[in-house]
């Protein structure tokens, strides 16, 4: 036994250092903060329509997602808005404000589909580990045709 616990203890500590320097290497490999990483994103997906990119880079393939009109998964999300983009060449977005609280990050936007369009406004919140998202829910509410006060919606 006293041969056997110092060749234990030095394994253990080998494995030790050896996962220590992964999650360190891991770590290193993304030195974007979350809203950083939702902003880009963001911007690559709604401002540019590059769906399948925005999604191949910035999301991760085991993403979750809450909105209950959309399967879950980064390829089913790019199957649906792919299509989406596709047959909606007008449609257009708008960043407003991006917020971010720890891992989690909500983006707040003007959607349009077409010029003459109110729209509607779009919170996203999404929660990103590393240089990945990881989850997605949002909240969508039709732009009125009037207010009962003059502040906007963005």
């Amino acid at each position: 036994m006293r041969i056997a616990t110092p060749i234990m203890a030095a394994l253990a500590l080998g494995a030790c250092t050896a996962n220590a320097q992964q999650v360190q290497s891991a770590a290193a490999t993304c030195d974007l903060t979350p809203k950083q990483v939702v902003t880009r994103f963001m911007t690559q997906f709604y401002i540019e329509k590059d769906v399948r990119g925005a999604f191949e880079t910035w999301v991760d393939p085991g993403y979750i997602q809450h909105n209950p009109m959309a399967k879950t998964g980064r390829d089913a999300a790019i199957a649906f808005l792919e299509p989406f983009f596709a047959s909606n060449p007008n449609v257009r977005y708008q960043i407003k404000r991006v917020i971010a609280d720890g891992d989690l990050v909500a983006v707040h936007a003007h959607g349009q589909f077409g010029a003459e369009d109110r729209g509607i406004a779009v919170v996203d919140i999404l929660r990103v580990d590393g240089c990945k998202v990881m989850e997605h829910w949002d909240v969508v509410q039709p732009v009125p045709e009037t207010s009962a006060n003059d502040n906007g919606m963005f």
